[in-house]
């Protein structure tokens, strides 16, 4: 205790003000924190992600929350299994009676006309099938998991190994890049940009970024052809992904990277896994999807072949940015990601070519996505964001050592 201090104490106990007291303790727990994660930094940065994804997974499975998606994946499923839709319907709804409360089975249901419509007539359930059946490897793996599991938990444990898996190859990036300290950085990024939510929903989308984030990670660490299997299985997960798969085989050829044959092979495939999984989905097409899901939800989609009109792609645009940016996350993410990449840049703090285009091919990803399928969920565009957000601030880091280090040679004369 240093001289100044050991008077304020002793001034404090004549004046019984407890104010300096209150102040060496809060240094002495500050710094023994400080040095205990300097010291320890690796293995209680691994412990926080571990524990934070841990602890989303038990919520959810003590709380499951059911979305109406999950019926229409369940019965896509099941589907090949029933000689007609009014089977199907009944034995579907029939298990997800069976499987909630009543109080959460009358909003699924009932909430809404959409939803009453779905519930009561068979055939227009039948007709919304083929948007989810696209997820073509998704719904095989429930096919797969229900004689296992049953039918209501299939869902969730696809989300379980997927966490795992996101888990372990974030954790292995971490540790490759010297970055493991900082993963209570990562859990907060994770938090602000909605994993909780998407990890607990039973939708194919917590698989879809475990995929596409390990597969730029995977890039990332020059692991070209593990990166190319996992862009293909994500894009089987989720097709539309086909469009960072393009994106990213076209900036790797304009920066001339070392990797653009194997992209250009994996955007093939990519290619064809979507045009088969729209085929054998009896997808209703790119602009009926985009109707529905942008600007106006209908209860069937039989015989619904609305004609392109640019002004409800427009409004639907306009609309899905304004939610965009007022009921979820991405948006602001985004904006934050791309002024963070110029100021690095304007401050001189240029990225290696390898994470420069993985960086730039995620963000340019995510505005095509959006501009082809204006989607405001932020869930669609996690995969993207989250993998360029990583690779910013890893290289960010990286550039400012290069930066000191150049600086401190000059200054010795080196």
């Amino acid at each position: 205790m240093s001289v100044d201090t050991h008077e304020r104490v002793e001034q404090a106990a004549r004046g019984l003000d407890p104010r300096p007291w209150l102040l060496w303790l809060i240094g002495a727990v500050t710094a023994t924190a400080g040095r205990a994660w300097v010291r320890f930094g690796t293995i209680l940065g691994f412990l926080v992600l571990a524990g934070f994804v841990a602890s989303v997974m038990a919520i959810g499975w003590l709380r499951p929350v059911h979305s109406w998606d999950m019926i229409a994946y369940l019965a896509s499923a099941l589907q090949g299994g029933f000689e007609s839709a009014q089977a199907l319907h009944s034995h579907v709804w029939e298990t997800i009676r069976l499987g909630t409360s009543p109080g959460h089975f009358l909003v699924l249901s009932e909430g809404d006309t959409y939803r009453l419509r779905q519930f009561a007539d068979p055939d227009a359930f039948q007709s919304m099938l083929g948007m989810y059946e696209v997820k073509w490897l998704y719904v095989k793996l429930l096919g797969l998991l229900i004689p296992l599991t049953g039918e209501m938990h299939a869902g969730y444990a696809i989300n379980i190994a997927s966490a795992a898996l996101f888990t372990g190859v974030l954790s292995w990036w971490l540790l490759r890049v010297a970055m493991m300290n900082l993963a209570p950085l990562v859990v907060a990024l994770l938090t602000v940009a909605g994993f909780p939510q998407m990890a607990m929903a039973e939708t194919p989308d917590l698989l879809c970024t475990t995929l596409i984030m390990s597969s730029i990670l995977l890039l990332d660490r020059d692991k070209i052809l593990a990166g190319c299997g996992a862009l293909v299985l994500g894009v089987a997960v989720r097709p539309d992904m086909a469009a960072f798969a393009g994106v990213l085989m076209a900036v790797a050829w304009v920066w001339g990277d070392r990797r653009t044959i194997g992209l250009a092979l994996a955007f093939a495939v990519s290619v064809a896994v979507y045009a088969g999984a729209s085929a054998s989905a009896y997808h209703p097409g790119w602009w009926p999807h985009l109707y529905f899901s942008t600007y106006q939800i209908q209860e069937t989609l039989e015989f619904f072949d609305p004609p392109f009109s640019l002004s409800v792609y427009v409004t639907g645009f306009a609309w899905n940015l304004i939610r965009s940016a007022f009921e979820n996350s991405w948006l602001g993410i985004y904006v934050v990601l791309l002024g963070g990449w110029a100021l690095m840049h304007s401050g001189g703090l240029r990225f290696s070519r390898e994470r420069h285009v993985l960086i730039a091919a995620a963000l340019a990803a995510t505005a095509a996505k959006f501009v082809v399928f204006p989607l405001h969920d932020g869930r669609v565009y996690m995969p993207l964001i989250l993998a360029a957000a990583l690779l910013l601030l890893v290289e960010t880091r990286d550039a400012a050592r290069r930066r000191t280090d150049a600086g401190s040679g000059a200054a010795t004369g080196g």
